[in-house]
């Protein structure tokens, strides 16, 4: 619910809603490089708060990020298929946007360099494009913008979920000092009175189930394995569509629906403007 994260017994930082990702920088200042450091996370679980099992402490996943002080930012990848829809899934144009940060003491010319691949492929790059030198002043940030172009993509679907991987990678003088990769589809979607939803312009329905994040008797912990096997169920009962019942998913749910071909309906908080059953303390 409630976290205060600490580092070596000062706060690093409070975030509010369990169900929601969040992260801190360690300060190299009030690191310990000599011995042990201990980061300790206080968790405030006020009740009444659900309408559901809502587990309490720590039940998803925790990473530790090492970084150059030249690399993307957190979250700093953002690809769109903007002449899909309109080719009707023929113009497989990647426009992808890169913020890159440098933490540093002095500016950097930096490339980005971004490779696609077709995932289950013989992994031969479908595209590549490098940047121009880009200058990332010292203690700021960098958008940069790149596009990309696959001819006939295949398409993402609940009967065949393709998938590509974008890798980036982040150069300085020549050398790769970061790395990430980014799983994603070419598909799009319509909604209208008409003919309800479409996925790539076929009309579809929606068949599927709201479905809480707990494990039944593995509580909330978010059990990559577990989840997975609610999806093959699922998706063996004849089930295209999830509604994630009431709160973001964990990432492991959002990549096994990419891999399985599940769509997912997401939703923010149980409650708006008033609250349901005397929960008081939920959001």
């Amino acid at each position: 619910m409630n976290a205060t994260v600490y580092l070596n017994g000062e706060e690093l930082g409070f975030h509010p809603y369990g169900y929601t990702a969040f992260s801190f920088e360690l300060p190299q200042d009030k690191l310990n490089f000599e011995g042990e450091n201990v980061i300790a996370v206080k968790v405030e679980h006020n009740i009444p708060s659900s309408r559901w099992y809502s587990g309490s402490g720590i039940y998803r996943t925790v990473h530790l990020t090492v970084t150059d002080p030249v690399h993307v930012a957190k979250s700093g990848v953002y690809v769109t298929t903007p002449n899909l829809a309109s080719t009707k899934g023929v113009d497989g144009t990647m426009a992808i946007e890169t913020v890159v940060e440098n933490t540093s003491a002095a500016a950097v010319d930096v490339t980005v360099r971004q490779t696609v691949y077709q995932q289950g492929e013989d992994h031969s790059a479908a595209s590549v494009t490098t940047t121009e030198a880009t200058s990332v002043q010292p203690g700021s940030t960098a958008k940069i913008a790149q596009t990309a172009e696959i001819d006939d993509p295949a398409l993402w679907s609940t009967d065949a979920p393709n998938l590509y991987t974008l890798v980036t990678e982040v150069l300085v003088d020549g050398n790769v000092v970061d790395r990430c990769e980014t799983e994603f589809g070419f598909r799009w979607t319509t909604f209208n009175n008409t003919i309800g939803f479409a996925l790539n312009g076929e009309p579809t329905k929606l068949k599927g189930v709201c479905m809480h994040h707990d494990q039944g008797p593995l509580g909330s912990e978010a059990w990559y394995r577990a989840i997975e096997r609610q999806i093959e169920i699922l998706k063996e009962m004849g089930c295209n569509a999830i509604r994630v019942t009431h709160n973001p998913a964990a990432p492991e749910l959002i990549e096994i629906a990419n891999e399985k071909g599940m769509m997912l309906i997401a939703e923010a908080f149980d409650m708006w403007v008033m609250p349901k059953n005397g929960n008081r303390n939920d959001y």
